[in-house]
């Protein structure tokens, strides 16, 4: 027989949704877990592992406290906030002053960075760079317009 104590520990999970795809559920998942409700899946590894099984298995299914059902349905009913900055985060903090050939005025030129090799076949390659750099010292420029490097 439940004490009042073992009673009131006791809370129901129910199942929120059900998910037909796994990359879904774990958004939708994580999503609960920022908004700080506890949630787990149900399903996943089954579903992930063959998708036929999906319909069977009733797809990937969201558990969650029932005290917390209507807090959750709420969160995931929100639209998805996208902050997009213009340029993205490709966009320099500072515009960098561009960079003209000397000798030409071209602004057709690039930094040039050794490569690090990747492969046993680029060892070579790299090498050659790395020996042409410290050949070149400082000159880290090269114009594609006239190929000077400067």
């Amino acid at each position: 027989m439940p004490t009042s104590s073992t009673s009131s520990r006791q809370e129901n999970i129910i199942v929120l949704d059900s998910y037909y795809e796994p990359v879904v559920a774990h958004l939708a998942r994580t999503k609960l877990e920022a908004a700080g409700i506890p949630c787990f899946l149900t399903n996943e590894n089954l579903v992930s592992l063959n998708r036929m099984y999906s319909p069977v298995a009733g797809g990937v299914r969201l558990h969650v406290y029932q005290r917390d059902a209507a807090q959750a349905a709420e969160v995931l009913r929100e639209p998805p906030v996208m902050q997009a900055v213009p340029g993205g985060l490709a966009e320099p903090t500072q515009p960098a002053a561009a960079a003209t050939c000397p000798r030409c005025g071209s602004a057709d030129v690039a930094g040039e960075v050794p490569a690090e090799p990747t492969t046993a076949a680029s060892w070579l390659s790299t090498l050659l760079a790395r020996l042409r750099h410290y050949y070149a010292q400082g000159q880290t420029h090269h114009c594609f317009h006239c190929g000077l490097d400067y």
